[in-house]
């Protein structure tokens, strides 16, 4: 073969190895090139120019060969050039021969990778390529899992703690790093309504809107489940962060659209700041991120939909709280709970028409605990559909051994009522619920649930199929939490329920002594008793406490109610004696 080259530049040094290269490369199987130095009137090399190379190498290159030959670098990869430039150039200086991995141009969005050995000679480079690109894709692809959630797109747990820990480095502590730990409220209920596949939609947009609120020097990570990470640059002012959360917050109560329902949804949003002072023998990273989740519990325990910044009295409250978590599984399989029963009465005259029925623990150490003590916990700690089921299953039972022991004039209309989260009403709720029932000996028309009027919109649409076939089948039904809001009312026209109830919280402020709070109240209570007639409802009130309470709902059209004012919760050991005492008393 020829020795070819029309662009041959003189070479000072190495003649007889270049020129044997030369022949080398024009023969040789690997992709083999001979560049030249090009330099500036100051001596710098400024570019390289191909005057040599084979077949092998055009194919790995991507190029015609007439593309390559007498061909600058800058002019055959405008992109890259530059760095293959400063490469070859430190070649040349340093006289020793390397090797180097370098992405190329290509005419396509993908990148292409090359590992190119490179060999000086005097003025010129003798370079052998391989094609590593599906090599690198592959490792891009392995790094993505590892540090990419797959549902959401966001970096994940590792990748939002290395983030963390070059931001604490890069800071040296100076300024404080922050984390907001974001857990989504009462995500399991969007589960159950909308299946899976509704629920991953939702996780994807709210990672969307999340990330589209940062900086480009802050980052947002999905941990998973329901819970996300938001990780703040040490150089966010005090005033900056409150700005961010103010932002995230805001944002996360727009409704989002899933399926043809519009879905709005809160968060519990923990905050951590590192300091100064912080210990160098200790992960700060994943320390950082333990108290905002601590701060994020404390939040939802607020009562969700809060903000809480950690310190040391809640992440000791959090460890109780975890704690009651591990003794509450084992609470329900070792027969510590029990459920108690509370009268509810016609107001007029205080005759016992049913009870509400509620679960204690008795714990082993703290002795009987009230269920508010518990049942937030249980329900963030998704125990709510095991402990309901079996709360209703030992309800019932006892209804109907009540049942058999009362006086005839007090089985009429007797009806025990539960209370049941949106995510315990699945689609084979009401099957349970029937069997349940039918086991107990009971009929459907003794056995109330009482739901939230104020859940969500789109959970409320998703639920109501299953509301709807609970009153078919002759279940009894109470909306609880309804107040003068869109959802409320709405509620209350889709809905065949049987009463409206008034909880204890709204109940405790009726004889309020401020009037502006007692005309408030009374405004709801209008709003209540406008819906009741119109709809053909009945007002019920809970935890009525004092007589100027239950003076105050009988003038405001309250049909029934309970609390400690008509009769304690008590066992069913005791129920049968105090429901007949109450009952000879009205009579």
């Amino acid at each position: 073969m020829s020795d070819f080259s029309p662009f041959t530049a003189p070479v000072v040094e190495a003649e007889t190895e270049y020129s044997l290269l030369r022949r080398a490369a024009f023969a040789s199987m690997d992709a083999e090139s001979i560049l030249t130095a090009e330099f500036d009137e100051q001596g710098q090399i400024v570019d390289f120019r191909f005057v040599v190379t084979n077949v092998s190498a055009s194919q790995v290159l991507r190029m015609p060969l007439v593309a390559l030959l007498g061909h600058t670098i800058s002019e055959v990869f405008p992109k890259t050039g530059p760095q293959l430039i400063a490469v070859w150039a430190e070649c040349l200086a340093s006289g020793v021969g390397m090797l180097e991995e370098i992405e190329i141009d290509t005419d396509t969005d993908q990148p292409r990778w090359i590992r190119q050995q490179i060999l000086p000679l005097g003025d010129a480079i003798a370079v052998t390529s391989h094609d590593i690109t599906d090599r690198r894709r592959a490792e891009a692809d392995l790094h993505s899992l590892a540090h990419q959630d797959p549902l959401t797109e966001l970096p994940n747990r590792r990748a939002a703690l290395e983030w963390l820990r070059a931001s604490l480095e890069r800071h040296d502590r100076t300024s404080p790093t922050t984390v907001l730990f974001v857990d989504l409220d009462r995500f399991k209920a969007i589960n159950d309504t909308f299946g899976h596949a509704g629920g991953d939609d939702l996780l994807r947009k709210i990672a969307a809107r999340l990330a589209s609120l940062l900086r480009a020097e802050d980052m947002v990570a999905r941990f998973g489940g329901d819970e996300f990470v938001i990780c703040l640059d040490g150089s966010t002012s005090p005033l900056g962060v409150r700005s961010i959360i103010d932002k995230l917050v805001d944002a996360l109560r727009v409704p989002f659209r899933i399926g043809e329902s519009d879905v709005s949804i809160s968060a519990s949003i923990g905050v951590a700041s590192s300091h100064a002072n912080s210990s160098e023998t200790i992960d700060i990273a994943n320390l950082l991120v333990h108290q905002a989740d601590s701060a994020a519990y404390e939040a939802k325990r607020q009562g969700r939909d809060q903000v809480a910044v950690f310190d040391e009295e809640i992440g000791q409250r959090v460890e109780r709280e975890v704690m009651v978590v591990r003794e509450l599984r084992r609470a329900i399989t070792q027969g510590e709970l029990q459920v108690y029963y509370q009268p509810q009465v016609l107001l007029a005259n205080l005759r016992p028409v049913g009870m509400e029925a509620l679960v204690k623990w008795n714990h082993p150490e703290h002795g009987l605990l009230a269920a508010e003590e518990f049942l937030s916990i249980a329900e963030d700690a998704g125990l709510m559909v095991p402990l309901g089921r079996w709360m209703r299953q030992n309800g019932m039972a006892a209804t109907n051994r009540i049942l058999a022991t009362i006086s005839e004039g007090l089985k009429e209309e007797f009806v025990v009522w539960f209370k049941v989260t949106a995510g315990e009403l699945h689609d084979g709720f009401l099957g349970l619920l029937s069997a349940d029932s039918a086991a107990a000996g009971l009929k459907p028309g003794s056995v109330g649930i009482e739901i939230e009027a104020d859940s969500s919109k789109g959970v409320f649409d998703t639920k109501l199929k299953v509301l709807r076939d609970l009153r078919e089948q002759g279940f009894r039904l109470a909306l609880t939490e309804v107040d003068a809001s869109h959802n409320s009312i709405r509620s209350l026209n889709l809905l065949p329920a049987d009463a409206i109830k008034m909880e204890s919280a709204t109940v405790g402020q009726i004889d309020d002594p401020d009037p502006i709070t007692r005309t408030a109240l009374l405004g709801i209570v209008s709003v209540m008793g406008q819906l009741s007639d119109t709809l053909g409802l009945k007002l019920v009130a809970g935890g009525i406490e004092r007589e100027s309470q239950l003076i105050a709902l009988q003038k405001t059209g309250f049909v029934a109610g309970s609390g400690h004012l008509v009769s304690p919760a008590v066992a069913e050991d005791r129920l049968v004696e105090i429901l007949e005492s109450m009952y000879a008393a009205a009579i």
